[in-house]
């Protein structure tokens, strides 16, 4: 008899404490725990551009992007399943929506401004707006017993749609303009490498488990991008970014 009440103890602990939610407060109360959750999870991003991305200008090789900055924003679903009390793999879906600029020098050639020899400067400016869809898979572990985990994500990616606007600005002389009397031009025959159709991202993650309402929870979360896929289809443009995101799971059984 001692044997199987210590079993029943066992049974119960782990039923309340499952996933680290102690949702029942009492026998009087019983509350079965659920063990798969759904719901919408988003993100904010910053993004850190790096690589070798090469503008053509009517053939001709007008400079090098090695750099740049951008955010992203992403909006989709989840599903959790419990695998044991602190491990649970993770499915998910998103649309996601990227924006960055990269700068590089651009070529120094003479000029005359008013009869007199001057060196002219300009620089170059990508703006790019491209679109995924992704879908992926996650392992969530909790080392500790405060609802705080860690998670490992491996994100794939399907390019809906990429878009690039490439322009010059003439950095000095202040008196030198292009034809049409301005100092910034849109490069209308520029042209480089386009992204990959398809990516594959690993991620690695920290988060916390925030109950809200008996089978009810939310999880703040910042993830870090790993900048090992190559963006580029020919050339090089990896990403490292910070995402800072907010998931909302219900108890579905």
């Amino acid at each position: 008899m001692k044997r199987i009440l210590t079993i029943l103890f066992f049974l119960y602990a782990y039923n309340v404490y499952s996933q680290g939610f102690p949702w029942e407060l009492s026998p009087r109360f019983p509350f079965y725990i659920p063990v798969t959750y759904v719901g919408l999870d988003g993100y904010y991003a910053k993004s850190q551009f790096s690589g070798n991305m090469t503008l053509f200008e009517n053939f001709y090789v007008c400079s090098k992007f090695d750099g740049g900055t951008g955010n992203a924003f992403a909006l989709g679903a989840t599903i959790e399943h419990w695998y044991w009390h602190n491990v649970a793999l993770q499915g998910f879906v998103n649309f996601q929506t990227n924006r960055g600029k990269m700068v590089a020098q651009g070529d120094s050639f003479p000029v005359l401004i008013k009869g007199i020899p001057k060196i002219a400067k300009v620089e170059n400016e990508l703006s790019m707006d491209f679109k995924y869809l992704n879908f992926g898979v996650g392992v969530k572990w909790l080392p500790f017993r405060n609802n705080l985990y860690l998670r490992g994500l491996l994100e794939f990616g399907f390019k809906v749609s990429s878009l690039y606007e490439i322009y010059e600005q003439i950095k000095s002389p202040p008196e030198y303009h292009f034809i049409d009397n301005t100092q910034r031009r849109k490069v209308l025959e520029g042209r480089l490498s386009d992204l990959s159709l398809f990516k594959v991202e690993p991620k690695v993650c920290i988060g916390y488990d925030a109950p809200l309402f008996a089978g009810v929870y939310a999880s703040p979360s910042i993830t870090f991008d790993l900048p090992i896929y190559n963006f580029s289809k020919d050339e090089t443009m990896r990403i490292f970014s910070i995402q800072f995101g907010l998931s909302l799971l219900f108890g579905i059984w």
